[in-house]
């Protein structure tokens, strides 16, 4: 049997694409969450390490609670964050503090053990095929978006 036809019969028996994306970044949820708490590092907030993420990249607030309309949620998130102490606000202007940096290093070590294991598994051809499907909807989503 062709490559082409398994791959047509295995996912005529899997859920959509949509589920098994939203499943899947699951697996880096949960590495962050098992990382943390290895540190001692309290539970993030919803969302909590995509803002300490930002944060730790220099991205602006705004970057960090605009998109997709999740603002108010994005916003409640960073409040969680500054209550906990990993983000300091002085006069408006977010930053990580010791600590957030701190949580913010064992996030991107957690995120990228399971970018390492999941490149392991594929293998770098099929990998970089993974991120060309991603990036492409990335692209599809933006064009929706714009329009």
């Amino acid at each position: 049997m062709g490559a082409i036809r398994y791959f047509e019969l295995m996912t005529e028996s899997l859920p959509p694409v949509a589920i098994l994306l939203r499943e899947a970044r699951g697996a880096y949820g949960a590495e962050i969450r098992q990382t943390l708490a290895a540190r001692g590092f309290d539970p993030l907030a919803t969302n909590g390490a995509f803002v300490l993420g930002a944060l730790h990249y220099e991205m602006t607030r705004d970057d960090s609670v605009r998109p997709r309309g999740r603002t108010l949620e994005k916003t409640h998130t960073l409040d969680r964050l500054i209550e906990a102490g990993y983000v300091d606000d002085v006069e408006g202007e977010f930053s990580l503090s010791e600590r957030g940096h701190a949580c913010a290093h064992a996030v991107v070590e957690a995120t990228s053990k399971v970018t390492a294991r999941l490149n392991e598994a594929l293998g770098d051809e099929e990998f970089g095929h993974f991120l060309t499907g991603l990036i492409t909807l990335i692209e599809m989503k933006e064009t929706v978006e714009e329009s």
